[in-house]
């Protein structure tokens, strides 16, 4: 019986070599995005817009297929360790049949009745590793989540340090962005300056949610706010305000009920003003985003049409009329036909949008059903375990509104990094669950 990691009766998991197998395949796929990212040749010199990546070094490329076997190895051995050694089903299997009911409608099942089917194998490791971490040996709860902290942490300081060594390399001048007199964009080693304003928001949420007792706390937490800040990650800086309300929020309505247990009129008369004081904000800010001029902002032509999202979202949802029960299949915006038929864009930048674009309504609903899963067992790990799963689950949703961090194509992603920290947490916030609940029969 797992009870907060550990095995009841038995000595600590962090004692035997299986329980090696859940952290080495997360460092295994961490290690491999970082390097590969840091890797590729890139020239960012000329701005953004003129960004080139040179195809001639396959350095980068050999490397990330030689991790991404070795993590598939890994997988294997955790799957079938897990399974002789501990039998299954096993705790943790509701997240893991969510996942997979995820898979098959937006994958596996529009790959065979989409209007354009396929599959492409690569869409399979990752979930391969998904099902390696259900079956994988869980972590101590601190343990894990200070893997998770680890892990972000060294994106945020591999991105600053090719910055200082090698700017062309992960720093883009000539950005123009919302903040005035910043013109570069921070790229880093996440793949892009979007990816890597996630991970870097990714930490300071958690950080500020579940705080560590490092010494180095505060120098962590200034060089990720500096990095944040460089990314122009606009999605990633919604977040983080909206991390911020919910801080307030929490604050507020403990100190409004530590009141209302000493002075009652006095708690009444404070929710009053506290209800004005927010009324009266967001009025005012209401009001000035209706009467601003999007074009005098510095980058604000481009917020008018969300970078140009608009017209892929439009686009996207005129495709899905065509096919609306099974979509267009997996190739969305894949393939060159279509690229050149409709724009040169990679997906359709809305996770909710591609969903249903690509796998129709089945797929959609699909996605919406993991989603509700992760969102029931995050509420009930931040009530009882910690709130990490549900601050990582928060972050992925409003990257939605704008990307697809859903969608995996490939296993040595940030993305999909950060997808599966938030999958082992899930999958470990179940089985402490179970355990639990097991405890008073076995003590019985």
């Amino acid at each position: 019986v797992f009870v907060g990691g550990r095995e009841a009766g038995g000595p600590p998991m962090t004692r035997n070599g299986r329980a090696l197998l859940l952290p080495g395949l997360l460092l295994l796929v961490a290690a491999g995005t970082l390097l590969t990212g840091a890797l590729t040749p890139r020239d960012l010199s000329l701005g953004e817009g003129a960004a080139t990546t040179a195809t001639g070094d396959l350095a980068a490329f050999d490397l990330s297929r030689a991790i991404t076997a070795l993590a598939l190895f890994t997988g294997l051995a955790a799957i079938l360790v897990g399974a002789i050694r501990e039998g299954f089903p096993r705790a943790g299997m509701r997240v893991w049949l969510a996942y997979l009911a995820f898979l098959g409608t937006n994958a596996v099942l529009p790959g065979f009745a989409g209007a354009v089917p396929g599959l492409d194998v690569r869409a399979f490791y990752a979930p391969f590793v998904f099902t390696a971490v259900y079956f994988a040996r869980p972590m101590e709860t601190e343990d894990l989540i200070a893997l998770v902290k680890a892990v972000l942490l060294a994106f945020v300081y591999g991105s600053v340090a090719v910055a200082v060594l090698a700017p062309a390399q992960g720093l883009a001048r000539g950005y123009e962005g919302i903040v005035p007199g910043l013109d570069v964009r921070l790229y880093g080693v996440a793949g892009g300056a979007t990816s890597l304003g996630a991970q870097t928001a990714a930490y300071l949420a958690i950080e500020w949610f579940s705080p560590s007792r490092s010494r180095l706390r505060r120098v962590h937490l200034t060089v990720a706010a500096a990095v944040i800040i460089l990314t122009q990650a606009k999605t990633s800086w919604l977040f983080l305000v909206l991390c911020g309300l919910v801080s307030v929020h929490r604050r507020a309505s403990a100190y409004l009920a530590a009141s209302a247990a000493r002075t009652p009129a006095v708690a009444r008369l404070e929710a009053v003003l506290l209800g004005v004081a927010v009324i009266g904000v967001g009025g005012l800010s209401a009001l000035y985003l209706v009467r601003l001029d999007l074009g005098s902002v510095q980058g604000g032509g481009t917020l008018q049409t969300f970078t140009g999202r608009t017209y892929i979202w439009a686009t996207s949802l005129g495709v899905w009329l065509d096919s609306p029960v099974f979509g267009y299949g997996p190739s969305l915006w894949g393939t060159e036909a279509f690229r050149a038929r409709h724009g040169s864009f990679g997906h359709a930048h809305n996770q909710f949008i591609h969903a249903l674009a690509a796998a129709g309504v089945v797929g959609l609903a699909g996605l919406v059903f993991y989603l509700r899963t992760a969102f029931l067992l995050s509420v009930r790990a931040a009530r009882t375990t910690t709130p990490v799963p549900l601050v990582l689950l928060g972050l992925l949703v409003i990257l939605s509104l704008m990307d697809v961090p859903l969608q995996g194509l490939y296993l040595l992603d940030a993305f999909v990094l950060l997808h599966l920290l938030l999958y082992a947490l899930l999958i470990h916030v179940e089985q402490v669950e179970e355990g639990a609940a097991r405890v008073p029969a076995s003590l019985g």
